[in-house]
């Protein structure tokens, strides 16, 4: 039997004030500074020590909305699968809806705040105890033996979150998230990987962070030292080619960037 690993990510409460972003509008477009970042986001996890390894979706992703204590709601619906379909377009990765009577790998959950800590129990599995009130919204997804991220699930208490504004934010990194960039960071800037910095949807950085893991060259199981050559291969191949330049403009070209600005 293979061994399956947990891994567990939430959005956190934030009272703290905006970090301050780079010395410089674009010093994050710096090779070397994405390669940190992305060893930053992609290897480590906020809530247990991991190997250091790789962990992306092989098998196409097939998702499904599950209603615990609501009623349906396309409007919500509509605003993830905008925001499914633009990770779709910056991975390539296959991303699909799965109707009811399917067997989905993603499993994302719309509650209310009341049985935010049933859902978290229920769908969460393991470590959730902590997650429950600290969090606005919560994820985890599951490994195979070979780092391969084979099941996943969100959990977005509705009611809570629409009453801060913060809806788009929770659609937006939990989704993000379980595409293997589990790790929060203080420094990682500008992303939705930084708490701090109040961003709702993809930036720039987001955007080469995803293209950089879903590229056919980074495999699940992979550790620093593998993926350090061709990180540095692909970053001065999109530095040449104006990719990196261009990713602020991009990223806002899809997702919810036309529905909400």
């Amino acid at each position: 039997m293979q061994k399956l690993t947990w891994q567990i990510i939430s959005l956190w409460l934030c009272a703290q004030p905006l970090l301050a972003a780079p010395s410089a509008a674009t010093s994050w477009q710096n090779i070397e500074y994405i390669e940190r970042a992305f060893i930053e986001v992609a290897l480590k996890n906020e809530y247990r020590q991991t190997d250091m390894k790789l962990v992306k979706w092989v098998a196409p992703i097939q998702y499904q909305f599950t209603y615990l204590g609501l009623p349906k709601n396309p409007f919500i619906e509509n605003l993830t699968v905008t925001h499914l379909k633009q990770l779709h377009t910056i991975t390539r990765h296959p991303i699909t809806h799965v109707r009811t009577g399917h067997a989905p790998n993603l499993q994302i959950i719309f509650t209310k705040d009341q049985h935010y800590q049933e859902a978290i129990q229920r769908y969460i599995q393991k470590e959730s105890k902590a997650l429950s009130r600290d969090s606005n919204c919560s994820a985890s997804f599951q490994l195979n033996q070979q780092h391969e991220i084979i099941n996943a699930n969100v959990v977005i208490p509705i009611d809570y979150v629409m009453s801060r504004g913060l809806l788009p934010a929770c659609i937006v990194e939990e989704t993000t998230q379980v595409m293997g960039l589990p790790n929060d960071s203080d420094w990682v800037f500008p992303s939705i990987a930084n708490d701090k910095s109040k961003l709702d949807l993809l930036t720039g950085l987001d955007y080469i962070l995803l293209k950089l893991l879903y590229s056919p060259d980074l495999k699940p199981g992979m550790d620093r030292q593998q993926i350090h050559p061709i990180l540095q291969h692909l970053l001065y191949q999109w530095k040449t080619s104006n990719l990196i330049q261009g990713a602020s403009k991009k990223v806002k070209e899809s997702g919810l960037y036309p529905l909400i600005y």
